[in-house]
């Protein structure tokens, strides 16, 4: 599952890039990175998004055995 969280790194509380909490990856609001894309349409699919406040909940989902 990969979750994303706001955030900021500023002082004005302006956010600055998604971050992807599978890999940590600081992703900008970019049209043309892959990554931005795939968080958009993430987002559009109803998939939760973190504010940059909000704490994350531990999710302890086991892996599917293999096949």
């Amino acid at each position: 599952m990969t979750l994303y969280k706001l955030t900021t790194y500023s002082s004005d509380a302006v956010f600055q890039c998604v971050i992807r909490l599978s890999d940590n990856a600081c992703i900008p609001f970019d049209p043309s990175n892959t990554d931005y894309q795939a968080f958009l349409k993430y987002q559009a699919e109803g998939g939760k998004v973190y504010g940059a406040d909000e704490e994350i909940p531990v999710i302890n989902t086991p892996l599917p055995a293999d096949e």
